[in-house]
């Protein structure tokens, strides 16, 4: 017998997961057209905090050298993750673990935040794996 604690979530916890990502990718994606049109220069101090020297020159010499096109790729690239969750789950997961592992390398304040977003990646990324074995991708 299985106690409720040892239980894996219901298809709906699993949904609402799924649904939550594509819905944070996609209003990310949103925000980042929204800065790229109005404020740009607001991405100037991003990596400020990066772990590496060249993460913080990389960014300040490629991204702000023109920070509306890199912010409205960024964007792009949220809201194809986005599209991926949808369409393509596994690999939308996978995007979306790579996506935090890499935004935690501007430093220990990300952390905070990529901590609990892959604390939930992992195991839907897991599940979706799990889920359709039965079904190709």
């Amino acid at each position: 017998m299985t106690t409720p604690a040892t239980q894996m979530p219901s298809a709906t916890i699993w949904r609402a997961i799924h649904w939550g990502f594509i819905a944070l990718f996609a209003s990310g994606a949103a925000v980042h057209v929204l800065l790229a049109l109005t404020t740009p220069q607001s991405y100037n101090g991003f990596a400020d905090a990066a772990f590496f020297d060249w993460i913080h020159d990389a960014w300040q010499t490629i991204f702000m050298a023109h920070p509306t096109t890199w912010a409205l790729l960024l964007a792009a690239t949220e809201l194809t993750i986005a599209i991926l969750l949808i369409r393509r789950p596994r690999l939308g997961y996978l995007t979306v673990i790579a996506f935090h592992l890499a935004l935690m390398l501007f430093g220990w304040g990300f952390w905070l935040w990529c901590i609990p977003a892959l604390a939930f990646a992992v195991p839907a990324t897991r599940h979706e794996f799990w889920a359709s074995r039965k079904t190709p991708i």
